[in-house]
């Protein structure tokens, strides 16, 4: 078995295991990676979340951002990376 990494119709990309011997292009019928599904995460709440951190940081404007680089990094971070590790962990592997 090999593993393949493809785009589904909807733009998405997929891993797949398929036999050593097959072509690519049987990625889509090929035993799929469990990987956790994005979709799950609650948009709002990270926007609101994101939000709260910048304002917490005093982020209004362009120049404040400039001030503190790592400003947004910091605040996109503490809203989303805790909830892709938590997907992670929920992901049943067999």
């Amino acid at each position: 078995m090999r593993l393949v990494i493809w785009t589904d119709r909807a733009g998405w990309r997929r891993a797949s295991h398929i036999r050593d011997g097959d072509p690519d292009t049987a990625a889509e019928r090929g035993v799929p990676v469990p990987m956790p599904d994005i979709g799950l995460l609650d948009c709002e709440e990270v926007k609101r979340e994101i939000n709260n951190h910048l304002v917490d940081q005093r982020l209004f404007s362009w120049r404040d951002v400039q001030r503190q680089q790592t400003g947004v990094t910091n605040a996109a971070k503490s809203a989303i990376v805790r909830r892709v590790v938590q997907l992670y962990k929920e992901v049943k592997h067999e």
